[in-house]
Formats: C-alpha cells, structure tokens, sequence
C-alpha cells in the first residue's frame, strides 16, 4: 500500500512539474514575442533618411504616405540645395550619360527627337501619373516598370517629369498623392541618386479653352506648387522648366506647342537640354 501511494505522490509531482514547465514556457515564448515586436518598431522609428526635425512642419505628406528617410549624411545634400535650382555654368553633354529621365508622352519626346539617348529615357506615350507603379516602358532589360528598371541602371542622377498625360480628367489632389508616392519609391530603390523634379510645363492658351479635354494652367501651377514643397522638404531638386516655357500670358510659348496645345516640338526639346545642362547640382 505505501509503495502505491509513493507512486502516486511521485506521479502528481511530476504533472506539477511538467505543468509548471509548460506555463513558464507560455509566458516566456509571450514574453520574447512581444520584446521583438517592441524593437522592430523601435528600429522602424530609428531609422531616418532625411532629418525632418528643421523643417517648419512634420506633418505627413498630403496622401497618407510618408516620405521615405535617409542617413546622418542626407542633411549635408539638403543643406545644399536651393529651389527652384538656380542657372548655372552648363555641364558638359557626357554630364547626360548619369542621367535618367522618366515621364509620360512629354518626356517620351526627348528619346523620339533623339535629344536624349532613348536609353537613358524611361517613359511612353501611355504612360501617366497615375499608372506610373503599374505600366511597363520599353528598356534594355526589356519590357519592365520604371521603379524595376531603376533597380538595374542605378543612375547617378534621375529627372522626373510627369503631370501632363491625365491632367484634363485628373483632379490635382489625386496627380500629387500619386506623384509623391512614386518620388518616394524612386528614392528607395536609388538611395545614393540625386533627384530633379521637372516642373509640369504649361500648355497653350487654346488647350486651356479647348472643347476636347482642356487642360487648365492654374491646375498645372497647383500641382508644381506642391512638388516645389515636396522637394524642399525631403531634399530633392526642384527645376522651374514651367516658368522658362510660359509666355507672357502665362501659357506656353507658340512655338514650343505642338498644334494640339500641349505636345512639345523639337524647338522646345532643345531648349528643354539646355535647362537641364545650365541648372546642375554640382
């Protein structure tokens, strides 16, 4: 009989035992659990691309998303840049060879006129800020998406120019969430390439009175309004091409235009190399 009950005694021992192994490890596997998650968020909120604290305000971006950040080295870039970026001594045409332009129909034309290099130009006619993160463009890689063919040229310098295809049925608020977003993955997936933002050209004053989709060029200022801040906010180039192709009525110079108000001729795409050669940050 004593030697059942010793059994017994050891066998409930034993399930306390266990049970108490079991708990802690409960406890213990809950516990690792939420240190974890507690340090990824940490590392999550350490981790800054460009130091916004000396802005005038850190609000989020119009669009929900936050613009990505950069290390202890990005304030030195910013501190250097002044926008819109002034004239300077022109670069040298190899300067160009560093470069990628990326932009819907207007774009297209510096690689169509062979102003640029089509290789060094990621853009088509279909091409808007809307579809931007979706649309395929023709590249040495093939068939791919700007973000995806930025990943494999890893450019030094990458000049955006977007907001025209779209603009007639597009609201401005809807162009500059989607505007901003792409500019961010852009600098995520180049993080050592120095950003231009190409101010939207402005149109005729025919496109603006136009019956068929009319573009009007207060919208057009609007949306270069909020690139101007994006850019001085998040330490980007800001290039004011829309104010060097007005005319003195505002809208686009006739002999920049195309007939349908709002297409570049070969006249502008030259003038348009120039700006880029004589506004460089050296």
């Amino acid at each position: 009989m004593n030697e059942k009950k010793k059994i017994r005694v050891r066998y409930r021992l034993s399930v306390l035992f266990f049970g108490a192994v079991l708990i802690f490890g409960l406890v213990f596997y809950r516990y690792m659990k939420t240190v974890s998650l507690e340090d990824v968020l940490s590392q999550d909120r350490q981790i800054t691309f460009f130091d916004h604290s000396k802005k005038e305000s850190d609000e989020q971006p119009e669009g929900g998303e936050e613009s990505p950040e950069e290390g202890d080295g990005a304030d030195a870039a910013a501190a250097e840049i002044v926008n819109p970026i002034p004239e300077s001594e022109a670069a040298e045409e190899s300067y160009l060879s560093d470069c990628v332009f990326i932009g819907d129909a207007l774009t297209f034309g510096l690689g169509s006129y062979g102003v640029i290099p089509s290789s060094n130009v990621l853009a088509s006619v279909s091409l808007s800020v809307m579809n931007i993160d979706t649309e395929e463009v023709d590249t040495q890689f093939g068939a791919t998406t700007v973000i995806d063919a930025l990943g494999q040229i890893m450019p030094k310098n990458i000049y955006v120019m977007l907001g025209s295809t779209g603009a007639a049925y597009t609201s401005v608020a809807d162009m500059y969430a989607n505007y901003q977003s792409f500019l961010n993955k852009v600098r995520i997936a180049c993080p050592d390439a120095r950003v231009y933002i190409i101010s939207t050209p402005p149109v005729t004053s025919g496109k603006e009175n136009s019956a068929e989709s009319p573009i009007k060029n207060a919208d057009i200022d609007d949306l270069n309004t909020r690139l101007l801040g994006y850019a001085d906010n998040n330490g980007v180039c800001y290039l004011d091409l829309n104010s060097a192709f007005k005319d003195e009525s505002g809208c686009l110079k006739s002999d920049y235009a195309e007939n349908d108000g709002m297409h570049l001729k070969y006249s502008a795409y030259t003038a348009f190399k120039d700006y880029i050669l004589t506004h460089v940050v050296k």
